[in-house]
């Protein structure tokens, strides 16, 4: 299949994704006592060697799952995902206001079956540490060494009546919210627009701000009154190096911004937010990105609470030894970014093949690079480099600039080739 068509399916497949979901999810809930069982059935032989599940195919599985392929090419390295297809997180803001198709950020996870990594396409349900065991929808897995890269849960229950009535709000932190936004932003009609930022550490710290300057651009160009307005349950704009830049920034846009301002509940019905301190905030369409946490079976497992516990140098579990976690889903110092996930999701590859016995050097430190949007013509420029224990050597942030914003579009295409090779 040529890549052209291949981008044509998925395309297809990306619009009508929230409703196969919620239909596969209705199926999932109905099954007959005689079905459930499976569950509970092997899905795969116990491992004949040594084996390497790898949950979630986001920025740090497939780095990983690629790393562990280079590192140790007589392992059996299995990956989990549930959705068909991956879509690059950053294209997610591009695609709210227009600036990108989400198939041109879509990739099909066949170059990594043709590495020798296998693909199972299903949803993991827990873990079972003590029995090296991992739960999915299809069966049980028997693993060696198991890697944790499931990203981030949206907490919905958090935000009251936001959980009974999901259409009261759409963001961009997942790709079926991403959609909704999409259509909402292009039939606003003017009024009041609220992006409300949850409390860090958060997946994407500049996301919300970027957000909020597109549609402030968005919304003049197309000649709709909007007043832009953020609530940020932090003290400051996120990443704090960033912090005045971002302040700057709303200043001269004339976007308002409300630090300290939690938002604890929705009401759709009457188009209002109320934050912690009581604050009731009108709006005519909101953003609002719940809190982030990592996926319940994590919690459930042992593992760690809202995060895995993990050593920042190697990510391996402070609770099992043959457990590692990378990305979102880590209780790391390092930014929740596209960026550092690859390399966390590298730099475990590493330690789990030496803890696997292979003969492998230690891999650098991890560094984060980041060009957030201001405009959909200008970004600046946020770089992180930590020590490997996971304290800051320095952090360098630098103004909006034209250059940048060149910069973010390779910078996500090179992200995105290093994966899947295109």
């Amino acid at each position: 299949m040529k890549r052209r068509d291949a981008l044509k399916i998925m395309g297809g497949a990306i619009a009508s994704l929230a409703f196969a979901d919620s239909i596969g999810g209705s199926l999932r809930k109905s099954a007959s006592a005689e079905e459930r069982p499976i569950f509970h059935k092997d899905l795969l032989s116990p491992p004949g060697g040594k084996r390497v599940i790898v949950i979630g195919g986001g920025f740090a599985g497939v780095s990983f799952a690629n790393t562990m392929r280079e590192l140790a090419q007589d392992a059996e390295v299995i990956l989990l995902e549930k959705n068909p297809f991956f879509v690059s997180g950053p294209s997610h803001i591009d695609y709210s206001v227009g600036l990108k198709k989400l198939e041109d950020a879509a990739r099909s996870y066949y170059p990594l079956r043709e590495k020798g990594i296998r693909i199972i396409k299903t949803e993991v349900g827990g873990i079972i540490p003590e029995d090296n065991k991992v739960i999915t929808g299809k069966g049980n897995i028997t693993y060696n060494y198991l890697l944790i890269a499931t990203g981030i849960r949206l907490a919905d229950e958090e935000i009251l009546q936001l959980t009974e009535n999901p259409a009261f709000n759409a963001h961009a932190w997942e790709l079926e919210g991403t959609i909704e936004l999409r259509r909402r932003v292009e039939v606003f009609k003017g009024g009041k627009v609220v992006v409300s930022v949850p409390s860090a550490p958060f997946k994407c710290p500049p996301g919300p701000y970027e957000m909020a300057c597109l549609l402030d651009e968005f919304f003049k160009r197309k000649g709709v009154s909007a007043e832009i307005i953020v609530t940020d349950s932090n003290d400051k704009p996120q990443p704090p190096p960033l912090a005045q830049k971002w302040l700057t920034v709303f200043e001269k846009k004339g976007i308002k911004y409300m630090s300290n301002s939690k938002v604890v509940e929705i009401d759709g019905a009457n188009k209002r937010l109320v934050t912690d301190t009581g604050d009731k905030i009108d709006y005519d369409m909101t953003t609002l990105i719940p809190p982030n946490k990592a996926a319940t079976f994590i919690r459930d497992s042992g593992l760690g609470d809202p995060y895995v516990d993990v050593d920042p140098t190697t990510f391996k579990s402070k609770k099992v030894g043959n457990i590692f976690a990378a990305g979102d889903c880590a209780k790391v110092p390092y930014t929740k970014s596209a960026y550092t996930s690859i390399y966390q999701g590298k730099n475990a590859a590493h330690y789990t093949a030496i803890g696997m016995g292979y003969n492998v050097k230690e891999p650098a430190p991890i560094h984060g690079i980041c060009y957030p949007y201001t405009s959909s013509v200008e970004s600046m420029l946020i770089r992180v480099d930590w020590e490997k224990d996971g304290k800051v050597i320095k952090a360098i942030a630098d103004d909006p600039k034209s250059d940048y914003r060149d910069s973010r579009t390779v910078w996500e295409s090179t992200l995105l080739k290093n994966l899947f090779g295109f």
